[in-house]
């Protein structure tokens, strides 16, 4: 049977659509605009016309928002499950409380995990993510703000610095404010990221979300870049393989 893979974030909302041998048969990828169910209920005559026997979701928007996607999913007649996080799963442990452990950085782990391998998984969505995985047993990470929101943090807290936009090219010093910024920023997260790896030096790296690449060319460490990590792991999560 065909399956709607349904991821939604922070800021995007994502889906595959795959045959019963994995095969991606459709996909898209729109910014929601902070209006997710919005969105989706302009999805749900397409959703119907590809025809999926059912949709495994992944979202981490809340009850408020999730009870209303949940409202125009059950208006399409498919069958549909969100994924939730569990401590026990075939290809993963974790000694998170399942209240304590996002579904995005859950999924992503799976997506990734193998279980003869020590592995670090780098989410570069809006929130930074860090997971440390040893042969399967999660072993904790970090969160901290993607540059977007250090940028409209800093811009929020200071009188004199509106710098809001720039790109993740340098960790250089740099000679005016706007650089200097954007090259604070970059080196922040570069520097949390080495210093993880370094601390971490046997563990092989895996990055996924929007800036990962940008990201990666700066790290001290070789990486494998998969684009779409959390919509694998949907797939594993729920063919608890």
């Amino acid at each position: 049977m065909n399956t709607l893979w349904l991821d939604l974030g922070n800021t995007r909302l994502k889906y595959w659509l795959t045959d019963p041998q994995g095969n991606i048969l459709d996909h898209d990828a729109k910014l929601h605009l902070q209006a997710p169910a919005e969105l989706l209920m302009g999805l749900a005559d397409k959703f119907m016309r590809l025809n999926p026997q059912f949709i495994g979701v992944s979202s981490v928007l809340g009850q408020t928002i999730n009870a209303r996607i949940c409202q125009t999913l059950e208006s399409t007649q498919i069958e549909f499950e969100f994924a939730k996080v569990c401590q026990h799963h075939p290809q993963l442990n974790s000694d998170y409380h399942p209240d304590q452990l996002g579904t995005d950085r859950w999924l992503q782990m799976i997506g990734a995990v193998d279980k003869h391998k020590r592995q670090c998984v780098i989410g570069c969505g809006t929130a930074m993510t860090i997971d440390l995985i040893d042969k399967g047993r999660h072993l904790g990470g970090y969160i901290f703000p993607n540059a977007r929101l250090q940028r409209n943090a800093l811009y929020a807290g200071t009188q004199q610095i509106d710098v809001q936009v720039g790109d993740l090219a340098s960790t250089a010093p740099a000679t005016n404010t706007s650089d200097a910024v954007n090259h604070g920023i970059l080196l922040s997260i570069v520097g949390a990221i080495n210093h993880t790896l370094h601390t971490y030096p046997d563990f092989d790296v895996i990055m996924t979300g929007g800036d990962a690449f940008a990201i990666a060319k700066h790290l001290d460490t070789p990486v494998e870049i998969e684009k779409n990590l959390l919509l694998t792991g949907l797939k594993k999560y729920f063919a608890k393989i």
